[in-house]
Parts: structure tokens; C-alpha cells; sequence
């Protein structure tokens, strides 16, 4: 994690009337907005399993400060084959006794409110550390740390996210709605170039095809 000090700093060069405390805020605003879009911020971990316990929840795995935006990706660490999100209604149709049955691996998952998993089928057995999990996060209104992925990959873009918000302010002396249109548009056409880098895992050398000018 890492301190947005500096963003806040930088942004205030822009906007030098604007108290921290309102900078930070927006900013946060900007980050949830391209955390949620980009699906860049993202974390790894394990989870267990209890016997004929189908839920897992996820809450205490993802870094204080942070809500899930989406499931990414769940294996099995063994080597199996991935679990697969489904919905209620697809598993109603398209298998049989669900909520009954239970198996050692399970072969789809249901992501429910509260960070809450729903494995299909129930697990059978007590197993530590059988999946491994990747989630997208985004910080909470609160938040006062990001993930050093976005303030070292992605700063200019939040800072264009803060600013666009800041200028739309009404009535305050910083108010410029063209600067407010200007940050906006670098800030939204930044987006589907961060989600194809997040999908590559950061990855160098990587062909992407991306489209421009808009989510």
C-alpha cells in the first residue's frame, strides 16, 4: 500500500485553493471509479473449505480499506480445473439438485452480496488452502492508502480523475468547466488501456488490441 501524499501535493499545484482534505476525497472518488472500470487493482490469496459448508467469504482477504469489485479467477491449487462463475437462474437450469449435492472440487462458484462465495457443489470435505483466488478491489470513500500499481503505474490518470471532479465544483474560485471536460476525457480514454495492461498482468511485450475513446 502506499500513501497518497504525493498525488494530493501534485494535484494541489493544479488547484492550490483547494484544502487537502477535499483533494483527497475526489481523488479517492477518481480511484474507486477506475478501480471499478479497470478491474486494475488486484489481489491473490488462498481459501479453504469446511465440510458441508457452501459458503466462503472473502472479507477478511481483501486489504483493509478495500471492497471487491469481482471475482477474476478461482483453481483449484492441486492443478484442477478452474471453478466457473455461473448465476442462480443457469444452475437451475442447467443441473440438477445443486444445493444438495457435494463433491471434493467444486465446479462453479455464485458470487453473493456481503464478499460472500457460493460453491457448486457443496464441498464435501475440510480442506485447507484449495483455492486459489483472484479478485479486483477498489478502495472504500474512506480509504487514505492505494495499491503502489496505481499511484506508480497510474498516477497521471488519477490525477486527471481528481481534477475533473474538482473543476466542476460550482461556485468556487478553481470552477473551469472546460479544465473539468478536458481531465475528464484524458481520464475516461485512460480506462481501456489500463483494463487490457490489468487483463495482461502487467505484462511486457504484450500485443493489445484496445479501443479508444470511451468505455
Amino acid at each position: 500500500m502506499a500513501s497518497v501524499a504525493e498525488l494530493v501535493t501534485d494535484i494541489r499545484a493544479s488547484v492550490p485553493d483547494v484544502p487537502k482534505a477535499v483533494i483527497q476525497k475526489y481523488l479517492m472518488r477518481a480511484a474507486r471509479t477506475f478501480c471499478q472500470e479497470t478491474r486494475a487493482w488486484r489481489v491473490d490469496f488462498l481459501i479453504s473449505v469446511v465440510t458441508v459448508v457452501p459458503t466462503v467469504s472473502l472479507a477478511a482477504k481483501i486489504p483493509s480499506g478495500t471492497e471487491l469489485v469481482d471475482v477474476i479467477s478461482i483453481k483449484n491449487t492441486g492443478g484442477g480445473e478452474p471453478v466457473h462463475a455461473r448465476t442462480y437462474s443457469w444452475l437451475d437450469t442447467n443441473t440438477s439438485d445443486w444445493r444438495s449435492d457435494t463433491a471434493l472440487n467444486a465446479n462453479y462458484y455464485v458470487l453473493d452480496g456481503n464478499n460472500t462465495l457460493r460453491l457448486v457443489p457443496t464441498p464435501s470435505t475440510t480442506v485447507a488452502s484449495l483455492y486459489d483466488v483472484r479478485v479486483a478491489v477498489k478502495p472504500l470513500r474512506t480509504a487514505t492508502t492505494l495499491d503502489s500499481v496505481l499511484t506508480n503505474h497510474y498516477d497521471e490518470e488519477l490525477i486527471h480523475g481528481a481534477l475533473s471532479h474538482l473543476y466542476l465544483i460550482p461556485r468556487k474560485p478553481w470552477t473551469d468547466l472546460n479544465l473539468a471536460q478536458y481531465h475528464q476525457g484524458m481520464f475516461l480514454n485512460s480506462m481501456p488501456r489500463a483494463r487490457a495492461e490489468a487483463t495482461d498482468e502487467f505484462q511486457v511485450g504484450v500485443a493489445r488490441k484496445v479501443k479508444y475513446g470511451g468505455l
